[in-house]
């Protein structure tokens, strides 16, 4: 179990360091309009991969639909098909407008969410059935192709315009191998039914006989709820990517990515380092009741100087291509942003899992304070302050998400 939850931890960290490293790197060798239209592109092709998804691994954990049917591979095909038919059509239709990078071969457009699309269930159950381990592994081999990519358009810039195509071929791989070792693990019937009932005797799932509209009939609320969760909360973490292309333009969107592959880095460790204390959550949150208005002040303090430090090394180590932006007071003033939204991203984290294990429709409501304040705050911000404004629109809203965790932590503290 404890080799299990490592895994999981890893699986969500490694990544993340792995995209980091890519888009550092792609900033500092590569033209920032053609890197900006490529990421635009492959934004959209993460909201047009969650806008179906429905959660089949979520869904799958409901006791009376996992007694029933034995997988629930059939609702990873209509995420596929629909995330399929969004991308490649509306896809074709944004590279037209000249701020999304357009694919050197057309079909990419197709197989990138057809495979990613079926990887849905296969990545939520190989966790259920104790192949975490497969999971990580998987997950490092795709971030780590991001990294090779990028390395390999830097050395052969004449790849350059295949930037797009390879960067889709990634994620479809990535698909491919989590449905493959799904089958494989699936077909051995090597299960851990002491973690995860696996209810031996649900009927097999036949897709000629499969009762499908009484199944959606019957299950409606679970598939909704689950559906609505992904297709808001996690297509919303791509949208601003988006907005900031359209704003500002690509060459301001790769900048962009770039403060997002630092967030997105705060996001997975935060929500990693949150699963490894959950159990002592409430005993830290007792304990911060206790500190003083003088200690308060004082960590507050200590941790502005870090980012402070953390702003200042990443300006003199060029750690991003700052210099569009101008003098260097607002270079900094960009990467002080950047970091506070990270530090901000990192602890609501931790409040985050907190308030879910005590009330989901809290959690429910936060999360989508959560994304809409970033969405308004980054799309108002950007026409008034340009990319800095953008920055700062993310650590302003998870402010406000991390001041409404934790009065409603402290709520419940009060009342226990």
């Amino acid at each position: 179990m404890k080799k299990d939850f490592l895994y999981v931890v890893l699986a969500s960290a490694l990544p993340a360091l792995g995209n980091f490293v890519a888009v550092a790197m792609a900033l500092r060798h590569l033209d920032p309009d053609w890197l900006g239209k490529s990421y635009a592109l492959l934004a959209f092709f993460y909201i047009a991969i969650d806008l179906f998804n429905f959660g089949s691994p979520r869904i799958f954990t409901v006791e009376r639909i996992r007694a029933r049917v034995s997988t629930l591979i059939f609702l990873d095909v209509l995420s596929a098909t629909g995330s399929t038919l969004v991308f490649a059509s509306v896809g074709f239709w944004l590279t037209k407008t000249g701020l999304f990078a357009q694919p050197r071969f057309i079909w990419t457009l197709f197989v990138a969410p057809a495979c990613y699309g079926l990887s849905h269930f296969s990545l939520g159950v190989l966790r259920l059935y104790g192949r975490s381990g497969t999971v990580c592994a998987i997950s490092t081999v795709s971030a780590m192709s991001r990294v090779a990519i990028v390395a390999l358009v830097v050395s052969q810039h004449r790849l350059q315009p295949m930037l797009p195509d390879l960067l889709l071929l990634v994620e479809a791989a990535y698909g491919a191998m989590m449905l493959l070792a799904y089958i494989a693990t699936a077909s051995v019937g090597n299960r851990r039914p002491a973690d995860f009932a696996s209810y031996p005797d649900a009927k097999q799932f036949d897709p000629w006989t499969f009762p499908y509209r009484e199944f959606f009939k019957e299950n409606r609320k679970e598939i909704l709820g689950s559906w609505y969760s992904n297709a808001i909360f996690s297509g919303a973490k791509f949208a601003d990517i988006m907005i900031v292309t359209v704003i500002l333009g690509p060459a301001a969107a790769a900048l962009y990515r770039g403060v997002k592959s630092v967030h997105n880095l705060a996001f997975n460790s935060g929500q990693a380092f949150a699963l490894v204390v959950s159990g002592r959550l409430a005993r830290a949150g007792l304990s911060l009741q206790r500190v003083s208005g003088a200690m308060a002040v004082a960590g507050g303090i200590g941790g502005l100087g870090l980012l402070v430090l953390a702003s200042w090394i990443a300006l003199r180590v060029h750690l991003f291509p700052t210099a569009l932006l101008g003098a260097p007071a607002l270079q900094f003033g960009f990467l002080f942003a950047a970091f506070l939204g990270a530090g901000v991203i990192f602890v609501c984290r931790i409040f985050s899992l907190h308030v879910f294990a005590v009330n989901r429709r809290v959690f429910v409501g936060i999360s989508s304070v959560e994304v809409g304040a970033s969405l308004m705050l980054v799309t108002v911000l950007s026409y008034g302050f340009g990319l800095i404004g953008a920055t700062s629109g993310i650590a302003l809203a998870g402010g406000v998400v991390l001041a409404l965790s934790v009065s409603f932590s402290r709520k419940l503290m009060v009342a226990a």
